[in-house]
């Protein structure tokens, strides 16, 4: 079977090859239906009378005959024959090496350890460290950007190196308020500016005791929320302007507003100075004792405004864990005339007084979590006007001490408790001393992570018109629960008791509010907010208790 083969493929290469030789002389008939192509059916006679071709030098051996099988190594080196110039066995194609072979994997010397220490980096603040920082700076200024690949360097000394720090995988930030604002960056500073449009209904815009009728209204609200974020000293500030319009009450329109800055400068490591700054702006109702008069259908037909502006400036030095502070504290009181629908005026521009004053403050840190102190105050409040509209002169001198603790229970409670004296003498001795007791208190209870509670306690002593008191000795207490539906979705109940003591005179008021408050955020900039609240004053005096129900709804814009 091979031999057959074999004598097949040499006719075919000994016809391909006459052909290419003598072409004119190679004319073989073409073989006739059934006949078989075999060397011996080939005429080859013109073929002899070709010249002889001469052997190729080496080749002077007789080529084996064509029966004998093909060893390897005639298969890869086939010779020609000398009896056919132009016929030879065809070639093997040889394999060659594969192009660019992978390198072989690199094996560490004999006697190495398998996982190698890092090697040294330099200090920081070493010569050689600096040196590199200066040549990497050189590089980037001829037009080098990103990554540098510098040369490899001598290894510094031990004196000056300590073993490269391995990188570790930072963990993963969880945002614990998801809603929060962003605010917008300016250098250093972060600004929350925000604005809240509410509409509501109102069931006694004046705060009267009879004759009152109810009113839609529309309330908006802007502010503006500062925080510094430096790594030393601070500064905030917190400012919100309101203004109510009332469609079916005249004269209830009302503005209202309050704000506070903070800088705090830290001169050194234990001396620090602070500057301080506050406003408010807020209005009487027309029932206020103090505007009220003797005369029968005699009321007032506007809204006295109060403006208040106050500034502070301190010095805290520490020493260890005693802190020593001295203020000095400057307060404007301004207040509007009032207007009765009889065409008269109450001129209470001339009450507007100017408040200076000293605070000194000392506390100690018995331990992280408890800082007690104690305080005293001393101020001085001159009117514009030596008599106020009733014959009294209302200069006074007032003095307070408290005593105090900041504290945290537990990682659940936390806040700032005191409590003291005040009093204040009036230059009219036909005006009582005011004085009493004084207890401020602020207190926070994290029940569960969804749930907080709010405790509030103040005690202020505030100037009044009305005759033979001397002042307001105010007392308060507010009680707030917050709890998270969801996230983005808050419900507040709040309840707040009051009681006001206008010292020298039979006036003593009661007044109680309680509500609730939601917050839905559709994202971190737009809230909807609903709320309502439920109001009642008791007063000791005649034709001055009033009952008000307000409800409001809302969108919350803040960037």
């Amino acid at each position: 079977m091979a031999s057959a083969k074999f004598q097949s493929r040499a006719a075919a290469t000994t016809l391909i090859a006459l052909s290419l030789a003598a072409p004119a002389a190679v004319a073989p008939s073409r073989p006739a239906a059934g006949q078989t192509l075999s060397p011996s059916s080939l005429d080859i006679t013109p073929l002899r009378d070709l010249p002889t071709v001469p052997s190729i030098p080496g080749l002077g051996a007789a080529p084996p005959s064509v029966s004998q099988p093909m060893t390897q190594e005639r298969r890869a080196a086939p010779e020609l024959s000398s009896g056919a110039p132009n016929y030879g066995l065809p070639r093997v194609r040889a394999r060659l090496p594969r192009p660019n072979p992978p390198p072989a994997p690199l094996k560490p010397p004999p006697l190495s350890p398998a996982h190698p220490l890092p090697p040294l980096e330099a200090y920081k603040t070493s010569v050689q460290a600096k040196a590199k920082i200066k040549r990497q700076a050189k590089l980037r200024m001829r037009g080098f950007r990103g990554a540098l690949d510098l040369p490899a360097e001598r290894p510094p000394p031990p004196n000056v190196a300590l073993p490269a720090q391995i990188p570790a995988k930072p963990k993963l930030r969880i945002d614990a308020n998801p809603y929060a604002p962003l605010g917008l960056g300016v250098g250093s500073l972060r600004l929350y500016p925000y604005a809240e449009p509410t509409y509501g209904y109102d069931t006694n815009p004046n705060r009267l005791t009879s004759g009152y009728q109810g009113s839609k209204f529309f309330r908006v609200d802007a502010g503006l929320r500062l925080r510094s974020e430096w790594s030393r000293d601070e500064i905030q500030g917190n400012l919100r302007l309101g203004y109510v319009d009332y469609f079916s009450v005249d004269n209830a329109d009302r503005p209202d507003g309050v704000g506070d800055a903070f800088y705090r400068w830290d001169v050194a490591r234990d001396t620090k100075v602070k500057f301080e700054g506050k406003f408010t702006l807020d209005s009487q109702r027309p029932g206020a004792p103090g505007l009220v008069t003797s005369l029968p259908n005699v009321t007032v037909v506007n809204r006295p405004l109060i403006v208040s502006l106050g500034t502070a400036a301190g010095v805290t030095q520490s020493f260890g864990r005693l802190d020593v502070t001295m203020r000095g504290t400057f307060d404007r009181w301004i207040f509007q005339n009032a207007y009765y629908n009889d065409g008269s005026t109450l001129n209470l521009m001339s009450t507007s007084y100017n408040d200076p004053g000293i605070n000194p403050r000392i506390s100690y840190e018995l331990t992280p979590s408890m800082k007690p102190y104690v305080e005293a105050t001393l101020d001085k409040r001159v009117h514009d006007s030596w008599l106020d509209p009733y014959g009294y002169a209302r200069d006074s001198t007032g003095v307070s001490g408290r005593a105090g603790s900041t504290f945290k229970i537990t990682d659940l409670v936390t806040g700032e408790a005191s409590g003291g004296y005040a009093q204040r003498d009036y230059a009219d001795p036909r005006l009582p001393r005011l004085r009493g007791p004084i207890i401020d208190a602020a207190i926070i209870y994290t029940a569960t992570p969804l749930t907080t509670i709010t405790l509030r306690a103040g005690t202020t002593l505030s100037e009044t018109t009305l005759q033979g008191a001397a002042g307001v000795l105010s007392r308060n207490v507010t009680f707030d629960v917050t709890h998270a539906m969801f996230r983005n979705f808050t419900i507040t109940a709040t309840g707040s008791y009051q009681t006001n003591n206008y010292q020298g005179a039979d006036t003593f008021e009661q007044v109680g509010t309680a509500g609730v408050k939601l917050e839905y955020k559709l994202t971190r900039s737009i809230s909807i907010k609903g709320s309502y609240f439920w109001q009642r004053l008791v007063s000791s005096t005649a034709n001055s208790n009033f009952t008000a129900n307000v409800i409001m709804g809302g969108l919350r814009f803040e960037p």
